[in-house]
């Protein structure tokens, strides 16, 4: 399992241009834009997207360390689905607990997909 820690978050160019010609919207809130589609390994990734309109590098890096946490700990990369968490400048100024539950609610919109 630890392998895939290091690995849910990593694409090469090629998978991600494939990916955002798949994806489609499940969440839009004032935190992020969520975009899913079909899984491509054996297990879901996250690639994730922080425009710098959002801050400062620290405040970038603290946003994608706590997506990747949360992706991890609640296991989403089992759900079957590749996804684009595409960052807004309200993800700064909400707490871990917040962004989590925006996070659970918007994935709890997927069926849960196996291939």
């Amino acid at each position: 399992m630890h392998s895939i820690a290091g690995q849910i978050s990593r694409f090469t160019q090629k998978e991600a241009s494939e990916l955002f010609k798949r994806v489609y919207a499940i969440a839009r809130n004032v935190a992020f834009n969520l975009l899913v589609a079909p899984q491509q390994k054996s297990f879901g990734r996250v690639l994730l997207v922080t425009p710098r309109q959002i801050g400062n590098a620290s405040q970038r890096n603290k946003l994608r360390r706590r997506a990747k946490a949360i992706f991890y700990e609640e296991k989403l990369f089992e759900r079957g689905h590749d996804c684009i968490l595409i960052f807004k400048k309200g993800a700064t100024n909400m707490s871990f607990d917040q962004f989590k539950q925006y996070i659970i609610e918007a994935f709890d919109k997927l069926p849960l997909e196996k291939e």
